[in-house]
């Protein structure tokens, strides 16, 4: 192989593969069935065909979530592996025209059967691109399919954090081809610091930067990854830690890879990092420190498209906000009622769960013993869980997912929990992390409904469910909010009405805990953006009403802040379903099946919450002329 030398941009991609429309053809394993419901098999094909156009596009334009959902290579089209996403600006106006034209081809194309799962597909998609749209209107930050960030780059993602966590983590590491990949990504690096760098100091000279608490917290990671030594850094450690169990590489290649690699590592990436610390400390100076985006320009217009986009609902930013304090507040006095129960009468429900979370046997201890424990507690309420729902799902889980910590490298910047779904490839299990940089953030009681949440009957069983039924491949690449985190949201309200939290009161405490949050987010999400709440003044509203701790209370504002509209989703969508299941009652009554129900909304698969209602009206519609 040839010695790496300077730094390769990221945008080498292989000639043919940057046109507008890939008209590449996918694997039939990756192509969808045709439709038997009643479109003709001409109309089918050809849906099929743009299916598999979407899904090349976004795989040609963004080699990073390839790898994140684990794609095998050949059913992408080229070596994606080998490539980091591009993030110039130029890029960035093309995904737009792109996606443009890829919703006006969704659009045209002839419809097929009313109801059908192609017609589930293409509305979805439809959805999706329109949405994006709307976001990139603002010509600014960063916009996918399924998710808009107002800003380039902030403290939770971006090159500098999201590259060395692809590498170490997600990348593959098991051929000689995977570990020239690996060093191809290296010599990218650099080039993608940068080019966030230039896109958030552009945006900054047009009046969109970053509030100053977000920059100030940017820089202390900025400038962690200049001061570490490269050869500490998690993407050289990852490399030389499996670049040994390598077979076929030569001795001589594999310690050509390892030079070049810590090489880059020292001459190119530490220097990328120590600019960039250095544009985040100057733009920190001058930023607002006010965190809403209401002061940039057009936010407010932003602002209600973001909303609109991640809850699928339509009432104003002023509307929500008053409707998530009256379920706050009637969430404080049913939670006020569970304390009473447990003799906790004194304070503000607040300052009691508080309390409750300081309790010596609600803390684990932070040791390997501790962690294991944790961890084996949570996987033992999935599992009561699982044992709990024949009565209510017919959707069967094929595997059992994962839990364990994140690497403590990466616990600064990533979510308190987050579920990682089973790898297209099928070469990585599903698995839930839990960010365990703050034991005391875990009390015992937060497990429970933490687990019900991420597992069983939530994002896993909502992923199993998306995986029976057979999703195209370009319906995996796009994740709807409201549907997901709403899903996860109900499961917790379903457990509870199992009975699952009953065998031990205190864990119910933490559904109500949970519950408040999501409610309270939403009251500090348009509190930030629209009332123009300081900081400070949502840290304290969120600690004060949850009784989570300030730090805590902190990073959910924080992220609050860089991604508009998002928190809101989890109680929206939460609502709309049990709506649904309402009136579906309402309608059915004793005919009512809940395992139909549930069919009817997770395999459909992720979508928006307007087409659920459509599937579930529907569904209960066709029972009742039955």
């Amino acid at each position: 192989m040839q010695a790496l030398s300077g730094r390769r941009t990221a945008r080498l991609l292989p000639a043919g593969l940057c046109t507008a429309l890939l008209l590449a053809v996918v694997p039939a394993a990756c192509t969808p069935r045709a439709d038997p419901e009643g479109t003709p098999r001409r109309v089918a094909r050809e849906i099929e065909r743009t299916l598999t156009t979407v899904a090349q596009n976004e795989v040609t334009r963004d080699p990073e979530l390839a790898t994140r959902l684990g794609l095998p290579e050949p059913d992408a089209g080229y070596a994606y592996n080998r490539f980091l996403t591009d993030r110039s600006q130029a890029a960035y106006e093309r995904a737009r025209l792109s996606r443009l034209e890829t919703r006006d081809l969704l659009v045209r194309i002839t419809r097929p059967a009313r109801g059908s799962a192609l017609a589930r597909h293409l509305d979805t998609l439809i959805a999706a691109h329109e949405t994006a749209e709307t976001l990139f209107m603002a010509g600014h930050g960063a916009s996918a399919l399924g998710a808009s960030y107002p800003y380039v780059t902030d403290h939770t993602r971006g090159a500098y954090l999201d590259v060395p966590d692809l590498l170490a983590r997600f990348h593959p590491l098991r051929t000689p081809a995977d570990a020239r990949a690996y060093a191809d990504r290296m010599a990218q690096f650099a080039d993608a610091i940068e080019d966030d760098r230039r896109r958030l100091e552009s945006d900054a000279r047009a009046g969109t930067v970053p509030p100053a608490p977000i920059l100030r917290r940017m820089y202390a990671l900025a400038a962690a990854g200049a001061a570490a030594p490269p050869e500490t850094s998690p993407a050289v450690v990852s490399f030389e830690n499996l670049l040994p169990g390598i077979a076929d590489l030569t001795p001589a290649e594999r310690q050509q890879l390892l030079t070049d690699v810590r090489r880059i590592a020292a001459e190119n990436v530490r220097p990328a990092y120590a600019a960039f610390a250095a544009s985040l400390s100057a733009l920190a100076n001058t930023a607002p420190e006010l965190p809403g985006v209401w002061q940039l320009p057009d936010g407010p217009a932003y602002y209600a498209a973001a909303l609109k986009a991640y809850t699928g609902d339509d009432a104003s930013a002023a509307g929500l906000h008053e409707r998530g304090k009256l379920e706050v507040d009637a969430l404080l006095a049913e939670t006020h009622r569970a304390l009473v129960t447990l003799g906790l009468e004194d304070g503000s429900v607040g300052e009691r769960l508080a309390f409750l979370a300081a309790q010596p046997e609600q803390i684990y201890p932070d040791t390997e013993e501790g962690h294991a424990a944790l961890i084996g507690h949570i996987l033992a309420h999935a599992d009561r869980a699982e044992a709990a729902l024949s009565g209510q799902f017919d959707i069967p889980l094929t595997e059992k997912a994962g839990l364990r910590a994140v690497p403590p490298e990466f616990a600064s910047f990533l979510p308190p929990a987050a579920y990682i779904p089973r790898a297209l490839g099928n070469n990585r299990p599903a698995r839930v992390e839990i960010n365990a940089q703050r034991l005391a953030d875990w009390p015992d009681f937060s497990l429970a409904v933490l687990a019900f949440h991420e597992l069983v009957p939530g994002h896993h069983l909502e992923s199993s469910a998306a995986r029976e039924a057979g999703l195209p491949l370009a319906r995996q690449m796009v994740w709807n909010v409201a549907y997901g985190e709403g899903w996860a949201s109900y499961a917790e309200t379903l457990a509870d009405e199992l009975g699952l939290y009953s065998e031990d009161p205190v864990s119910r405490i933490g559904y109500l805990q949970s519950l408040l949050l999501r409610a309270a987010a939403l009251v500090a999400d348009t509190g930030i953006h629209n009332e123009r709440w300081s900081r400070d003044q949502a840290i304290a509203y969120l600690a004060e009403t949850t009784g989570l701790s300030l730090e805590r209370s902190a990073d959910e504002v924080d992220r609050y802040t860089v991604r508009p509209g998002y928190a809101a989703a989890y109680w929206i969508g939460r609502e709309r379903i049990l709506d649904l299941r309402e009136r579906a009652i309402r309608v059915l009554g004793p005919k009512f099946d809940p395992k139909e129900f549930h069919r009817v909304i997770l395999m459909g698969g992720p979508r928006p919450l307007g087409m659920v209602e459509e599937d579930v009206t529907r569904w209960y519609t066709a029972q009742v002329q039955n």
